[in-house]
């Protein structure tokens, strides 16, 4: 029968870890006097910034700061206040690179991705039949290629980050 699960099936079948178990894999290189935040929010902030287009330091932490204490909260972190741009600098200067990589690359590999295998994001806001904005209605999904397969698929809440550019007052994300 095809719809019985066996024992061997059951590695197959388990849901994929998520990338933020994984990213606390990554060494703290800082000491634990005078740490306010643990390295795996900060690097899932970095992440989801990044994704969102954020392309420095100070964009990362001001992405942070502008999504308030619930994503804060959501990312991981025990503070309503995610971290500086200076605590992001003199963190990122610090980061075993190496490890960091190997960490991203097992995690890629689980989810079936081989190396050098592209992923392409794709972030759409679905609009009225005028060119509004629906409320609710934001997808971005992640596809690997080679592999044939959606990693994930999300929907999120308008936040009135992405406007219409031609809307008054529009902002930039």
């Amino acid at each position: 029968m095809d719809s019985v699960l066996v024992v061997d099936q059951l590695a197959e079948a388990a849901p994929p870890r998520s990338l933020a178990a994984a990213l606390s894999e990554v060494p703290d290189p800082r000491g634990e006097r005078g740490k306010r935040h643990e390295l795996a929010p900060i690097l899932a902030l970095a992440v989801c910034a990044m994704l969102c287009g954020a392309r420095s330091l100070y964009a990362i932490a001001q992405w942070g700061r502008d999504h308030g204490p619930e994503m804060a909260i959501a990312l991981g972190f025990t503070r309503p206040k995610t971290p500086c741009v200076a605590t992001l600098h003199l963190l990122f200067k610090r980061l075993g690179r190496d490890k960091f990589e190997d960490v991203l690359g097992r995690w890629f590999r689980q989810q079936g991705l081989g190396p050098g295998e592209a992923i392409a994001l794709d972030g759409k806001a679905l609009r009225g039949i005028h060119g509004e904005e629906l409320p609710s209605v934001h997808l971005v999904a992640a596809f690997a290629h080679r592999a044939g397969i959606v990693l994930a698929q999300k929907g999120g809440k308008d936040q009135g980050r992405r406007a219409n550019p031609g809307a008054a007052g529009a902002k930039e994300p």
